[in-house]
C-alpha cells in the first residue's frame, strides 16, 4: 500500500511540474503576439510558441518537410522559443533563444503576477522591447476574418488592375487565405499569412500591418546629405517627403561643397515620395524629358490602351501641379512624369544603389535613370513592383497598403514582375563597390 501511494505521489508531482499559460505580447510597433508558455519546474526549463502548426499550414505539409529536411526551418510554428528559468520571489526569469522562420534572437524576460517584460536581441546587438499581460486562453486576439474580408474588399476596389478580382490567381490566393483566416491568432500571423501566400502572385496586391502610432514616415523630411569619401555625397532615398525649396537647397549645398559624385542609396527603398523623386531628377539633367506614366485603376477600368507619349500631357495629370492629398490619388486616371531642368545643375557622376527590396517610386526612378543614362545602377535586380501605393485605415487599428498605380516607361514597357537589372551587379556591399571604382 505504501509503495502504491508513493507511486501515485510521484505521478502527481510530475504532473504538477508542468504549467501552461497564455500571454498577449506587444512589441514597440504595437503589433501583438499570442504566446503559449510551458514551464517545466522539474528541470527549470521553458518552451514558448505562437499558434501550433501555423507555419506548416501556410507552407503546406510537403514544402514544410522539404524546408525542415534542408535545415531552413526547425519548428512548425511561426515563433518558437526555449531556454532556462529561474525564480526570484514572485518573479520568474527567462533566458533563452527565440526562432522565427528567417531569424533568431536571444530572449531575456521576466514575468511577475500577470505582467510580462522582455528583450529580444539579434545578432547585431539590436534590441526589441516586449511587454504583455496574461490572458485566459489561446483564442485569437481579434476578429481577423472580418479584418481580412474588409482588406479584400478594399483591394478589389482600388488595386491598379481592374482585372485582378476576376483572375484565377487572385481567387486562388483568396481561397488559400480563407482556409486559414478562422485560425489566425495574432497580428504577426496575419502579416505572415498574406505575405507567405502572396508569394504565388506576380505582385502582392496589399500589405496589412498594425498602425504604429509613433510612426511618422508619411510626414518625415529625411534628406540629410552625408559625405562618405572625399567629394562623394550619399543620399538615403527611403522616406524622403521634401518640397522644392528643400531639394533646391540640397543641390546648392552640394555645389558649395564641390561634390563630384552623388550616390543614391535605394536598397530596400519603398517609401520615396513621387514629388521628391521628380524634384531630385530636375537637378541631374539639362534636357527636358519624360519618364513615362503611372496609370491607375481609373485607366484600367476604362479599358484604355497604354497612352503614347504625345498623349501624356493632354490625358494625364502632372503630379507636381497637384496637392497630392493622401487617399485621393487613385481618383485620377494617372500621372505623367516629366523632367524640367532646375538650377543648380549637378554635373558630376551619379550612382544608384539598388537591391531586391527597391520598389515603388524608387524603382521607377531607377528605370528612368538607367534608360536616360543619367546614373549607373549598382547592386542587385530590383523588386519588379514600380507602383504608387495608398495607405488606408481599417478599424482604426490596422493599415492596408495597396498599389493603386502601375509605372510604364516612355515606350509603354511595364516592369511588373521583371525589375531593373543593374549596370554593375554585385551581391556584396554596393556602396563599398562604388567607392572602389
Amino acid at each position: 500500500m505504501v509503495k502504491i501511494l508513493t507511486f501515485l505521489s510521484a505521478i502527481i508531482l510530475s504532473t504538477n511540474s508542468f504549467a501552461q499559460t497564455y500571454w498577449r505580447i506587444e512589441n514597440e510597433r504595437g503589433e501583438e503576439l499570442l504566446l503559449t508558455i510551458n514551464i517545466h519546474d522539474k528541470n527549470q526549463t521553458f518552451e514558448t510558441y505562437t499558434r501550433k502548426d501555423a507555419l506548416k499550414e501556410m507552407a503546406g505539409s510537403f514544402m514544410y518537410m522539404m524546408a525542415k529536411t534542408a535545415g531552413k526551418i526547425r519548428f512548425p510554428e511561426l515563433m518558437h522559443g526555449e531556454g532556462k528559468i529561474s525564480f526570484d520571489r514572485d518573479t520568474t526569469r527567462y533566458i533563452g533563444i527565440i526562432d522565427y522562420p528567417d531569424k533568431q534572437f536571444s530572449l531575456n524576460a521576466k514575468i511577475w503576477k500577470n505582467n510580462f517584460y522582455g528583450l529580444l536581441t539579434d545578432n547585431k546587438n539590436r534590441t526589441t522591447v516586449l511587454t504583455g499581460e496574461k490572458v485566459s486562453s489561446d483564442k485569437p486576439l481579434r476578429d481577423y476574418p472580418s479584418l481580412i474580408n474588409r482588406a479584400f474588399s478594399l483591394v478589389e476596389k482600388y488595386y491598379w488592375d481592374a482585372k485582378l478580382s476576376k483572375s484565377s490567381e487572385w481567387q486562388n490566393y483568396k481561397n488559400d487565405v480563407d482556409n486559414l483566416k478562422m485560425k489566425i491568432a495574432d497580428d504577426y500571423e496575419l502579416a505572415m499569412t498574406t505575405m507567405w501566400l502572396g508569394k504565388k502572385l506576380v505582385q502582392v496586391p496589399h500589405e496589412i500591418k498594425k498602425i504604429n502610432k509613433t510612426d511618422n514616415n508619411l510626414t518625415r523630411k529625411n534628406i540629410g546629405l552625408a559625405r562618405v569619401s572625399g567629394n562623394k555625397a550619399l543620399i538615403f532615398l527611403n522616406n524622403i517627403q521634401a518640397g522644392k525649396s528643400d531639394i533646391d537647397q540640397l543641390f546648392k549645398e552640394m555645389t558649395d561643397k564641390h561634390f563630384d559624385t552623388l550616390i543614391f542609396e535605394a536598397s530596400g527603398s519603398k517609401n520615396l515620395s513621387l514629388t521628391s523623386a521628380l524634384l531630385l531628377v530636375n537637378h541631374l539633367t539639362s534636357h527636358e524629358s519624360n519618364w513615362g506614366v503611372f496609370l491607375t485603376r481609373k485607366w484600367s477600368e476604362a479599358g484604355l490602351n497604354i497612352p503614347l507619349p504625345s498623349m501624356y500631357e493632354t490625358t494625364l495629370k502632372d503630379p507636381l501641379a497637384l496637392p497630392m492629398q493622401p487617399n485621393s490619388d487613385y481618383s485620377e486616371k494617372g500621372f505623367y512624369l516629366k523632367t524640367i531642368p532646375a538650377l543648380p545643375l549637378f554635373k558630376g557622376k551619379v550612382y544608384m544603389l539598388v537591391n531586391k527590396g527597391t520598389s515603388n517610386v524608387a524603382e521607377a526612378l531607377a528605370i528612368y535613370l538607367k534608360n536616360e543614362k543619367i546614373a549607373t545602377i549598382v547592386g542587385q535586380k530590383t523588386a519588379g513592383s514600380p507602383t504608387l501605393t495608398e495607405v488606408l485605415e481599417i478599424d482604426k487599428q490596422y493599415r492596408i497598403t495597396i498599389p493603386f498605380a502601375q509605372f510604364y516607361d516612355k515606350n509603354g514597357k511595364s516592369y511588373q514582375g521583371i525589375g531593373v537589372i543593374p549596370d554593375l551587379t554585385t551581391e556584396l556591399d554596393p556602396l563599398g563597390y562604388v567607392l572602389k571604382l
